[in-house]
């Protein structure tokens, strides 16, 4: 079903004057699970909206049994306002995941990891796990700010490097820098990631880069990663979603029941998908075993192929150009505008 479950707030530490760390754990003190990188999605009920988002695991898995994410207010915000102005020790908050796939490399490597601002959470996460448990890993890091109090984990990140002096390397960019400044200045652009990539060592291991900001910054990155001739598949990215208000999601929807055949694992399931209902709520809500994870776009879990019909999916999405120009879609937040057919892997969601 696409029913969360429940988590507690422990202690709140305010990292920067817009950001905070928030730890959880689960209500029986059972470990609270999961792999670097990856995110929870929190139901928050913000003044009479059910509001659904996703929040990076700041913390290394390394340290459990609970764990933390850390949000950055941002400007109209209601969710991330609520949680850095308002929430208190002790709250409860409803919780699905951990979602995502922006995970850690299965073997040795050498992650070349490129953030913006709050993008910091899951590279922050992947960076210590990786370090401390893998001693053959190195990891050399962009992190761009507005200013030095704008940094996030900056006492996290010098622990590190005194940590492992010779497998970690930060380079901080900053807009607004302090005299004593020594690093690039301004954004994480095409040149700043030219000259951080130009500086790093002979390649020794094989590169993994991961991408995690800011949109703009984030499609400068990429464009600057491909005139460099790095492969697609060397890249992992990871972009924080917001969802639309749903009353956008409903326009131009058909006001008729439509019919949805649900292949998951090679079995069809004939579903009636109700107006205003996604592929994911109708499916589930028939029994057909659907896989899905965040339920809300982010995390590509319950990804399936188009093969006939049209359907209206909200945006942002993290699925890429090319998954869309080859008909696949999320069905979390897919709504049909006729019958559509829609196939499925067969594994399995919560």
């Amino acid at each position: 079903t696409l029913d969360a479950r429940t988590l507690v707030v422990g202690s709140i530490e305010r990292e920067t004057a817009e950001a905070v760390t928030v730890r959880l754990r689960e209500t029986d003190g059972a470990p609270l699970r999961f792999e670097a990188g990856q995110f929870l999605t929190l139901e928050l009920d913000v003044e009479g909206a059910r509001l659904r988002r996703a929040y990076s695991l700041s913390s290394s898995p390394l340290d459990g049994p609970s764990a933390t994410i850390t949000v950055k207010r941002i400007d109209g915000g209601r969710a991330s306002s609520h949680i850095v102005e308002r929430l208190q020790p002790g709250a409860r908050l409803r919780a699905r995941g951990p979602s995502g796939a922006f995970l850690a490399p299965r073997s040795d490597a050498h992650l070349v990891m490129i953030a913006g601002g709050s993008g910091i959470t899951p590279i922050a996460s992947i960076a210590e796990t990786v370090l401390r448990a893998r001693p053959a890993t190195r990891v050399s890091l962009l992190y761009g700010n507005r200013g030095v109090d704008d940094v996030i984990f900056g006492s996290r990140l010098r622990a590190l490097m005194g940590a492992h002096p010779e497998r970690l390397r930060v380079t901080h960019v900053l807009e607004r820098p302090p005299a004593e400044h020594r690093g690039p200045v301004g954004r994480v652009d095409a040149s700043a990631v030219h000259a951080f990539l130009e500086a790093l060592p002979e390649q020794d291991l094989e590169r993994v880069y991961y991408v995690c900001g800011p949109s703009a910054m984030m499609d400068g990155v990429l464009g600057a990663l491909a005139a460099r001739g790095v492969p697609d598949e060397a890249i992992r990215v990871e972009r924080f979603q917001s969802p639309q208000d749903p009353v956008d999601a409903l326009a131009d929807l058909p006001s008729d029941t439509v019919m949805a055949q649900i292949e998951v694992g090679g079995r069809a399931h004939l579903v009636p998908v109700a107006p205003g209902q996604t592929l994911l709520e109708a499916g589930l809500g028939a029994g057909a075993p659907m896989p899905f994870s965040c339920a809300m776009g982010g995390c590509a879990a319950c990804k399936g192929k188009l093969v006939s019909g049209r359907v209206k999916m909200e945006e942002p999405s993290c699925l890429t150009a090319r998954e869309r120009e080859d008909g696949w879609v999320l069905t979390c937040c897919s709504r049909p505008l006729e019958g559509v057919r829609v196939e499925l892997s067969s594994r399995k969601g919560e």
